[in-house]
């Protein structure tokens, strides 16, 4: 099975579809990789949020 990307690599790949997008004239494509963008976006926060909370208390 495939790992899972880290919030850092989330937010890469969220650059990444962003740039894209922005290339594309209006339409399917392009809102289909702002969807992948906020996607990865949505995870990064999550994973964050994740491991922010996983820490053993002081």
């Amino acid at each position: 099975m495939k790992p899972m990307p880290d919030a850092d690599e989330n937010r890469r790949l969220a650059g990444i579809q962003n740039e894209k997008a922005d290339k594309l004239p209006d339409g399917p494509a392009k809102q289909s990789h702002l969807k992948r963008a906020r996607d990865h976006e949505s995870s990064a926060h999550s994973n964050d949020w994740r491991d922010s909370n996983l820490h053993a208390p002081k």
